[in-house]
């Protein structure tokens, strides 16, 4: 993790401590894990941290959490494994997940956060974060594009060009 990323990684930290009370919220992190050697909260934490940074796998996410400031942004001072991310992720429970996002989705709608997100009165919220749009018939000039093998109703597969929005 580069500097920069480190530092805006410590604002996002203090701002959602400050904002959404970060370590309650934590609390929404519990999976099936029976007795777990990782707490739950660490390693929800973990990964929420992974994506705001973009973390690209498990694997790298691991050998952040080797760091001491992420140590202390966890709650757990040792290494998380990237078998013990995974296993934990999958064992999530999505209901509570869902119920932070609304609580956070909530309190930043309170707080006017999505207006410069607002196309003509209606609310444009992108949740995916990598590819906003896709279209096999529209594009426009600062569209990608792609060719995407399909097949047909007959099995036969065929090439087509694909238009799509990343976020960079």
């Amino acid at each position: 993790m580069t500097d920069a990323q480190f530092k805006d990684l410590d604002r996002f930290v203090s701002y959602a401590e400050k904002q959404f009370d970060l370590p309650l919220l934590a609390g929404c992190f519990a999976d099936g894990r029976a007795d777990p050697e990782v707490p739950s909260r660490a390693v929800g934490l973990s990964l929420l941290l992974g994506e705001v940074i973009q973390t690209p796998g498990l694997s790298p996410l691991a050998e952040e959490t080797k760091l001491p400031q992420w140590q202390r942004w966890g709650g757990y001072h040792d290494r998380i494994s990237h078998d013990t991310l995974g296993y934990a992720a999958n064992r999530m429970n999505p209901e509570q997940l869902r119920r932070a996002g609304r609580f956070i989705s909530r309190k930043l709608k309170r707080g006017k956060a999505f207006e410069a997100s607002k196309r003509h009165g209606l609310l444009v919220v992108s949740l995916d974060a990598n590819e906003q749009f896709c279209s096999d018939h529209r594009s426009c000039a600062d569209c990608l594009t792609r060719e995407v093998t399909c097949k047909d109703a007959q099995g036969n597969e065929f090439k087509k060009t694909q238009s799509y929005h990343k976020q960079v």
